[in-house]
């Protein structure tokens, strides 16, 4: 697709050039046609005079020497004539040496114009007029050399020619200028997308020049509207996890009570069920809790996020007075959606916090372009020969038993979607180590760490 600015610069500079080329094209016909007219009306005016010079006595045809203007009588002069009657009598001027011009009978009041070659390679406007004097008709020819007129008719029109090129080629060249000038206007615009890009803005700005106005206020609408769906499918993911876990609440208790007549196996099974949608109803809880009031495509900020995110598990883990550390060395925002980010955090720290004995470390880097997330806890741990099953069926842990596996279906779908991986290892502080690689679309600097 050819950018805006392209077919400007093409549609100007073709229409310049058919402009200046047909500027140029009409005064060569008009810088001719008036020149051309001025010479043959002067050499009309030379054929009158010549014409009241003629003589006729005996057959022949001659020219009064007094009224006959000496450059006629001068070999090769430029200046030519040649009159010639209905009898075959033939005058011409001396002028022409050995040489003859063309002619045409024309009859009285008829006239000619043309150009000829000349005596010497000269070029020659002709005119002739056809005349009646006493019993006789005549045609009167005349001509006169125009090659150095010619001559400097061509280096006007060269020099012309340059100058329209140039004017041609400054006028691209102001009118680059002006278009670079007019898309300055649209610059608010591209930092606001890239502000959109980066979570830093929500809208777009209206600053901008009336012709895209409404795309950019039809875009902001668009933003509008899935920010409302979001916020209303956050709402609702909410509101349903809290119907569903009063209910399963009490359905549970009821399970659990020896009143009802069960078995042993049909009351485990159902109490499994039961802890099973409970696990999900607690799993929208978080996730709505955790994304809070974040708008649709907003990065995430570390630095704002991560000691909100450390005060939310230390509340829903109070009980347990846990000592949570969050280190970043990172600066500015990840470029990874903030609620992808934070249930991803959230369901590891609350994880580690669930099996932590007292203390629970997270650490957000980069290295090659990716993002490394690691959170430890100084709990029971895993056993070696568990952790490559840990990490082989993380998917799928959440549904079977509790412990280390809660949310870790969301963990991997999430880091699967950003084309990482996850891995389980020993944490240095007894516990279990978590492990996050992200791709990022844009590496992100380091600089001092920071705690939360």
């Amino acid at each position: 697709m050819i950018s805006l600015e392209t077919r400007l610069h093409l549609g100007l500079a073709l229409a310049l050039t058919a402009v200046i080329g047909s500027a140029w094209w009409i005064g060569h016909i008009a810088l001719h046609h008036s020149s051309e007219s001025v010479i043959y009306s002067r050499l009309e005016h030379d054929a009158e005079g010549l014409l009241g010079s003629l003589r006729s006595g005996h057959g022949h045809l001659h020219v009064a020497a007094r009224h006959l203007t000496p450059v006629y009588n001068q070999p090769l002069s430029g200046h030519y004539f040649v009159v010639e009657d209905d009898q075959g009598n033939r005058l011409r001027s001396r002028s022409l040496w050995d040489e003859d011009l063309d002619t045409r009978a024309l009859a009285p009041g008829e006239t000619a114009a043309w150009r000829a070659a000349g005596p010497d390679r000269q070029s020659l406007l002709v005119w002739a007029g056809g005349y009646r004097l006493d019993a006789h008709l005549l045609t009167l020819t005349i001509a006169e050399d125009v090659s150095e007129f010619d001559t400097e008719i061509d280096f006007f029109e060269r020099l012309f020619a340059l100058l329209a090129i140039g004017g041609l080629a400054l006028s691209l060249v102001l009118q680059r200028l002006i278009v670079q000038r007019a898309f300055t206007s649209l610059r608010p615009l591209y930092r606001d997308i890239e502000r959109l890009e980066h979570g830093r803005a929500g809208t777009l700005t209206e600053q901008v020049p009336p012709e895209i106005l409404p795309l950019v206020r039809k875009f902001n609408r668009l933003l509008e509207r899935f920010g409302q769906r979001l916020e209303r499918s956050r709402t609702a993911a909410g509101n349903l996890a809290h119907a569903l876990k009063g209910p399963l609440t009490l359905l549970r208790q009821q399970l659990a009570a020896d009143t009802l007549a069960l078995d042993a196996e049909q009351r485990q099974g159902l109490l499994d069920q039961v802890e099973r949608l409970r696990q999900i109803a607690e799993r929208q809880l978080r996730r709505a809790r955790l994304a809070g009031a974040g708008g649709a495509a907003l990065y995430f900020e570390p630095e704002e996020e991560l000691p909100v995110l450390a005060r939310l598990l230390e509340r829903m883990h109070a009980p347990k007075r846990l000592h949570i550390v969050l280190h970043s060395e990172l600066s500015g925002p990840l470029a990874v959606d903030r609620e992808d980010m934070l249930e991803l955090l959230g369901n590891l720290l609350d994880n580690a916090c669930k099996w932590a004995e007292s203390e629970v470390r997270a650490t957000l880097s980069t290295a090659d372009n990716e993002l490394l997330i690691r959170v430890e806890d100084d709990g029971p741990g895993c056993a070696e020969a568990a952790l490559a099953t840990l990490t082989e069926r993380g998917l799928r842990l959440d549904e079977q038993v509790s412990g280390h596996g809660l949310g870790l279906a969301i963990v991997r779908e999430i880091v699967e979607g950003y084309g990482g991986r996850l891995a389980f290892s020993r944490a240095a502080l007894g516990g279990l180590c978590a492990e996050a690689w992200l791709a990022l679309e844009h590496p992100t600097s380091d600089r001092a760490p920071r705690s939360a």
